[in-house]
């Protein structure tokens, strides 16, 4: 199964790249200068495409950003190559080229980092750590929570995550160095392979867990400062519920011809009688 996911990534994005690149000639690009306190996200994508994070505009993959990524800042440089205009820009810890016209402005990620600023800057908040922290989580008994970091994939390469959505799961992109996936505390058998029920970047969905790794130092990290911002006890973290893949989940494995077919009418049946002892 790992060998079958690999192998799908070189074409796909080719044919993710080529599409992205052809909606763009048409597009409003955006205006210079840029303002490093407004936060931008991706538009214009459907679930299961990227926008790619390069190093030279259409050159040197960095990472891929999801279709749904956020929290993306423009660093006050364009490039106009052909007639597809290119910006350079930050998210997480990269900065590289993308189609400018795949950007939009966030309006919400904009204010909480406004906020967020203005914590940081005033004398009378002690703590800075914890600016941003939720009032309303403080003194909240907290489980500690395991980290993940993605691992086994490429540059360009993404690991799929699927969130349920009505009849049929949205795939989402997870990039290839992420980290700060959380696992949620179910997990299902997949022929031989684990899948777990993950957080990441605000939504929860399931991967095939074999592409995880435990991020050590990020756990430590996040444990400490949930124990000093919620100003509560830290709890062991939750043991772990092995429960059928959802049936959303195994439809959209079965539209991708992402597993064999005996084993996704295996996951079916039983998919379909989880539902029935609701």
């Amino acid at each position: 199964m790992k060998a079958m996911l690999k192998s799908m990534f070189p074409a796909l994005f080719a044919a993710v790249l080529m599409s992205a690149v052809s909606m763009t000639a048409s597009a409003a690009p955006l205006t210079l200068p840029s303002n490093s306190t407004e936060i931008y996200q991706v538009s214009g994508l459907t679930p299961g495409k990227v926008l790619r994070l390069y190093t030279e505009p259409g050159r040197g993959i960095i990472v891929n950003i999801p279709h749904n990524g956020r929290w993306i800042v423009r660093r006050n440089a364009q490039v106009l190559v052909g007639d597809v205009l290119w910006e350079k820009v930050s998210w997480d810890d990269q900065t590289g080229w993308v189609v400018s016209s795949r950007l939009a402005f966030d309006p919400e990620a904009t204010e909480i980092a406004r906020t967020r600023r203005e914590c940081i800057k005033n004398p009378a908040v002690k703590d800075k750590m914890c600016c941003g922290y939720p009032e309303a989580a403080k003194g909240i008994p907290f489980r500690s929570v395991p980290i993940y970091s993605v691992q086994g994939l490429k540059a360009g390469q993404s690991l799929m995550m699927y969130v349920e959505s009505g009849e049929t799961a949205i795939a989402v992109e997870i990039p290839h160095n992420a980290t700060w996936v959380v696992k949620l505390g179910r997990i299902a058998q997949v022929g031989a392979d684990e899948w777990a029920h993950v957080r990441w970047a605000g939504q929860n969905g399931w991967v095939n867990a074999s592409y995880l790794r435990l991020d050590p130092e990020q756990t430590r990290i996040g444990d400490a400062k949930r124990r000093r911002c919620s100003n509560g006890p830290l709890l062991a973290p939750a043991k772990p519920e092995l429960v059928c893949l959802p049936a959303s989940v195994v439809r959209r494995l079965q539209q991708s011809n992402a597993l064999p077919s005996d084993l996704l009418n295996r996951l079916a049946a039983e998919a379909a009688a989880a539902e029935a002892k609701k």
